[in-house]
């Protein structure tokens, strides 16, 4: 009689890639992410010459997720940043998905077909330590680009809020900004305020993407005092507007 053992090589290879996949899964499971995720922001911290970034504690961390509280971002110009609890997430539809916590919450999601969509809402006293700044801004946005890394090729901003505080003690009241882009063209189609000024306005840039300060813009619109309404109409270098 022929022995034959009960036993095959594809039988053993199976046993052992399903052995080699149950370490690789606990090794992920185990890991420190939140020292990983760490490293990674020191690592982002000192390539990032105009800025500085500090953060808090993980609320959770993962391989392909994590949840930081208080993520600081200071300018070269002072300027200074802050997410009370930042999120993001890698996977297939979307790439990448980055959630703004600040009281509402905003998500941007990065999808392969090269467009970004930003959704929801930030409470501005949260997000810019700058005196007198407030009110809660809701945004929906979609953008398109050629390739990543370059300018974007079309654009769309729908912006509102109920109440926006200003630096020097005004409060805007139902503020609507609705704005679009193509290639270097920036059209604000409209923009709206009530009390205690209503403003109407209407203007365009055009953007210049390897030096952005060097963009030109004009507007122009009516602004209404009392009961008198004047017109009033500007064009000039937008370099001031982005002195941060």
């Amino acid at each position: 009689m022929k022995f034959k053992p009960n036993f095959s090589i594809k039988t053993g290879l199976g046993r052992f890639f399903l052995f080699l996949a149950g370490i690789i899964l606990g090794i992920f499971l185990f890991m420190p992410w939140e020292v990983i995720w760490s490293q990674v922001f020191k690592q982002i911290d000192a390539k990032v010459s105009k800025a500085t970034i500090q953060w808090g504690d993980f609320v959770s961390a993962g391989p392909l997720s994590f949840e930081v509280t208080n993520l600081y971002v200071t300018t070269d110009k002072g300027l200074i940043i802050t997410i009370p609890q930042f999120g993001m997430s890698f996977g297939l539809s979307p790439l990448v998905e980055v959630r703004v916590k600040t009281g509402p919450e905003l998500i941007a999601k990065v999808f392969k077909s090269k467009s970004l969509t930003l959704s929801g809402g930030v409470d501005l006293s949260k997000v810019v330590k700058l005196d007198g700044l407030g009110g809660i801004v809701k945004i929906t946005s979609d953008v398109g680009f050629h390739e990543w890394g370059g300018p974007p090729k079309t654009g769309s901003l729908v912006v509102s809020s109920k109440q926006v505080e200003i630096p020097g003690g005004l409060v805007a009241e139902d503020v609507n900004v609705n704005a679009v882009l193509a290639g270097n063209q920036f059209q604000l189609n409209s923009f709206s305020s009530g009390m205690p000024v209503p403003t109407d306005a209407k203007g365009s840039a055009t953007l210049n993407w390897e030096n952005l300060q060097a963009s030109t813009y004009n507007i122009s619109g009516s602004v209404t005092f009392g009961n008198t309404k004047r017109q009033f109409a500007k064009t000039g270098n937008i370099s001031k507007y982005l002195n941060f």
